[in-house]
């Protein structure tokens, strides 16, 4: 019996109503790679990622906002350390007249004070820097967060999409537009029709004498379509285990691409082997 290799289910990735279809696939049983071949109700799902993007740019918005605090922080950083560079050097002054007896107390009190001002206001400027730095950090990872949820939502409307995954012939595909599927629910099977096999059962006692027989992994076979045609083949497969009662082992017989093409799913054929000497 001809089988497909690669025979691969397509299943919708969520549920809906069916608004778009490949009327090329439907009429053809054919389809290309990335083809769309559904499409459900994407209303809301596209929405959805309109307002996240939406969200993520007022979530840039946001880090530029951080981006210029820091910036406003540490200008106001550098500038309370010129005013305290400034009144340290004015202390100093004081305190050197102070000990020559050319100024009297209060104006070294008064000295002081401004000198521990400026101390706190370089403390407290650079204590407003890091809690900008740490602003910008938080904004960053809801900006990422938002940009995560965005790829979420895209992720959300492509899944209302059923495609292709490569070049082959549709089986069982038969949607109607306005229909409601469900989520995992099958929309069509494909498979490429120029990779065929043979399945086939073959006595133990062909398999005894490997040689003789031909029944052997990478032994070429001759199969024998019904109206005559002589088509190459490879044993890919020879199982291990028989059956009790009719005592025959599954093997799979890979047939060459080019003879494949024209040969039928579930097409009955006849094998002839050759000797594993060739």
């Amino acid at each position: 019996t001809v089988v497909a290799n690669n025979k691969t289910g397509l299943s919708y990735q969520a549920r809906g109503c069916i608004t778009g279809l490949s009327q090329a696939a439907v009429k053809s049983g054919k389809a290309t790679a990335g083809q769309m071949l559904v499409e459900l109700d994407d209303r809301s799902a596209t929405l959805a990622v309109k307002s996240s993007r939406a969200r993520v740019s007022d979530l840039e918005a946001a880090v530029d906002e951080r981006d210029f605090a820091i910036t406003v922080a540490k200008a106001n950083v550098a500038r309370v350390k010129e005013e305290q560079d400034f009144v340290d050097r004015e202390f100093e002054r004081t305190r050197v007249l102070f000990q020559r007896g050319l100024l009297d107390e209060t104006k070294l009190e008064t000295a002081e004070r401004r000198k521990l001002d400026a101390t706190f206001a370089v403390d407290r400027m650079e204590e407003a820097l890091v809690r900008a730095v740490s602003a910008k950090s938080r904004a960053n990872i809801a900006l990422e967060i938002g940009q995560l949820e965005v790829r979420a939502r895209e992720i959300d409307l492509e899944d209302l999409t059923v495609r292709s995954p490569f070049d082959g012939v549709l089986l069982n595909f038969e949607p109607n537009i306005g229909d409601c599927v469900s989520q995992g629910s099958l929309a069509a099977q494909i498979y490429s029709p120029e990779k065929k096999s043979v399945e086939t059962f073959i006595f133990v006692d062909q398999l005894v004498d490997t040689v003789s027989a031909g029944v052997v992994v990478g032994n070429p076979v001759n199969i024998i379509r019904i109206n005559g045609q002589t088509c190459p083949g490879v044993f890919s497969l020879v199982g291990t285990e028989a059956n009790l009662e009719s005592q025959k082992v599954k093997t799979t017989i890979e047939l060459d691409a080019s003879c494949a093409l024209t040969m039928f799913l579930n097409e009955a054929v006849g094998i002839k082997t050759l000797p594993a000497n060739g």
